[in-house]
């Protein structure tokens, strides 16, 4: 719980359910496997020349969705990956809440990384990289 804590926006509860719901993540194999339990797979509406709109399937754990909504609106405020994800997206979306119900999919399979990998939230990768590759500190 710890990993997913270190997460800015997600609180002990959203943690708590999350973990709850997948049943620890035991039976989750992929982040494929896990967006569409929870519901957040795309399906496509359309048939030979019509193509319609796409949208969330809304099939999956209803429960998992809800409990993100908030810390997806956090998220976008105090953590600066998922605020230039959820700024980059906006503009493109017909509505705001589009680009947030991507955010609140992007927590989601973050939570499940940490949580698999049994490791605390890195703000910025990209600098943990360069300090892994970055001769300055060999001794």
């Amino acid at each position: 719980m710890r990993y997913l804590e270190s997460i800015p926006g997600v609180s002990f509860l959203s943690a708590a359910t999350v973990v709850g719901e997948t049943c620890g993540f035991n039976e989750i194999n992929s982040a494929k496997q896990l967006t569409s339990y929870a519901g957040f797979d795309v399906v496509l509406k359309e048939s030979g020349n019509f193509r319609g709109s796409t949208k969330i399937s809304k099939k999956g754990n209803k429960h998992i969705r809800s409990i993100l909504y908030m810390p997806s609106m956090t998220a976008i405020r105090v953590n600066p990956t998922l605020r230039e994800f959820y700024l980059r997206l906006k503009p493109n979306k017909a509505k705001p809440i589009v680009a947030l119900v991507a955010v609140q999919r992007k927590l989601l399979l973050l939570m499940y990384s940490l949580y698999k990998k049994e490791e605390f939230y890195s703000p910025l990768p990209q600098e943990k990289t360069a300090r892994a590759l970055s001769p300055c500190c060999a001794g």
